[in-house]
């Protein structure tokens, strides 16, 4: 696990230091975690920037880029969404297609067109700052502390600790 691990943030480091696109380390995730679209942002003033999204190939093609396009700049009022809420919250938040229980509306009508379960949102910090968010939608039903969401975590905190999302 913890090779798989250090493995990504290789590659993810790479990747953001040689301004390239994100999108192969981004797909290696979501294959090893089993997922169905994950996505990477950053932190702007008062809104997320996406750095990058991905689907699985059997996704829908027009939900997938509907997707994509809704979230290159999401304001932080949009707290419906898990990504925003990770970030105000500066913890992981969990969206399921129950969207009135968790207050992630937005995150369950995508997650219902995403053909999930459940999503994942992971805060970056840079010291006691968040900086980004990385977030997964799986069809999977996880718990806090299962393996699948420990590995999403130490992705997040490898990106914060080694400053990547400053190399934007």
């Amino acid at each position: 696990m913890q090779q798989q691990t250090n493995e990504i943030l290789i590659l993810m480091e790479e990747a953001l230091g040689n301004k390239k696109t994100v999108a192969p380390v981004l797909d290696q995730i979501l294959e090893f975690l089993g997922g169905r679209a994950i996505g990477l942002w950053r932190c702007g003033k008062g809104k997320l920037l996406q750095i990058g999204f991905r689907a699985v190939p059997e996704m829908d093609e027009q939900i997938s880029r509907q997707f994509a396009e809704f979230t290159q700049e999401v304001p932080l009022e949009n707290t419906g969404l898990g990504i925003v809420k990770a970030v105000l919250d500066q913890i992981p938040a969990i969206g399921t297609l129950q969207g009135e229980n968790s207050g992630l509306q937005g995150s369950s009508e995508w997650l219902r067109k995403f053909e999930a379960q459940q999503s994942y949102a992971v805060p970056i910090f840079d010291a006691d700052q968040v900086v980004g968010v990385l977030a997964i939608s799986t069809n999977c039903i996880h718990h806090t502390g299962d393996t699948e969401w420990k590995i999403l975590t130490n992705i997040a905190a490898g990106i914060g600790e080694k400053k990547l999302l400053g190399m934007l």
